[in-house]
């Protein structure tokens, strides 16, 4: 349950936030996600596997990646799978 929890909240997260990928600079790093691996247009599995963007937020899936890279037209790509890190 308390999965559930954290992935509907992460997701709405997700889908209020209206920022952008740097331009050329955060975004040309990482690995390239497996977006044809997916049907986005079903949506995405509630399976909490977290990858961290080159933009250092927390997507739930690589699926959600995809999708979030899709709906804000942009390109995020993997930085580390699991959770982020400040790399201060």
């Amino acid at each position: 349950m308390k999965a559930t929890g954290v992935f509907l909240l992460l997701s709405l997260a997700f889908c209020c936030y209206q920022g952008n990928a740097e331009m050329g600079g955060a975004a040309d790093r990482g690995i390239e996600p497996a977006c044809d691996n997916y049907d986005l247009s079903r949506g995405c599995t509630r399976i909490f596997d977290p990858v961290c963007g080159t933009d250092n937020l927390l997507y739930g899936n690589e699926c959600l990646l995809c999708y979030q890279n899709r709906q804000r037209n942009i390109h995020v790509r993997i930085k580390n799978r699991g959770m982020c890190f400040n790399s201060a």
